[in-house]
C-alpha cells in the first residue's frame, strides 16, 4: 500500500469540517500525523474522531516532551482538570529541554509568576 502524504491545508480543513466523516479515515490521519511528529494536527483528527484512547496518549506526549500548550489544549478537549502535581511535573520537564515559555505558561496555570515559588504538593 502507497504511503499516504501530509494533506494540504486546504483539503485538511474541508476534511476537518465535513460533517459526516469516517472515524476510520480520521483515525488514520491522525495517526500519520502523529507518525511524523506533528502532534497538533494529529490531535485534530483525534478531536474529530472522538478518540479520547489516542488523545490520552498524545497528553502523556505532551508531558514527556514538556509542551504546556498541547497538554492544556488535549486537557480541554477531553473536559479535564489537570492535577497540580501534573502541572509542575510538567513545568520542571519543559525547564529541564529548556522550553522558557512552556515551563511559564505551565507555571502560570499554576498560579506562579515566579518558579521558585513552590506550591504545596503533596506526592
Amino acid at each position: 500500500m502507497a504511503k499516504k502524504r501530509e494533506l494540504s491545508c486546504l483539503i485538511k480543513r474541508d476534511l476537518l469540517n465535513q460533517p459526516v466523516v469516517s472515524v476510520e479515515n480520521l483515525l488514520s490521519w491522525g495517526q500519520q500525523y502523529e507518525g511524523y511528529g506533528l502532534l497538533h494536527d494529529a490531535v485534530e483528527f483525534y478531536e474529530k474522531a472522538q478518540a479520547k484512547e489516542a488523545l490520552f496518549r498524545l497528553l502523556k506526549i505532551a508531558q514527556e516532551e514538556g509542551d504546556s500548550f498541547l497538554f492544556k489544549r488535549i486537557n480541554r478537549i477531553l473536559k479535564r482538570e489537570p492535577s497540580k502535581e501534573e502541572l509542575l511535573s510538567l513545568a520542571k520537564q519543559a525547564e529541564e529541554l529548556g522550553k522558557k515559555s512552556f515551563a511559564a505558561e505551565a507555571y502560570m496555570q499554576l498560579g506562579m509568576e515566579n518558579p521558585e515559588e513552590q506550591p504545596s504538593v503533596t506526592t
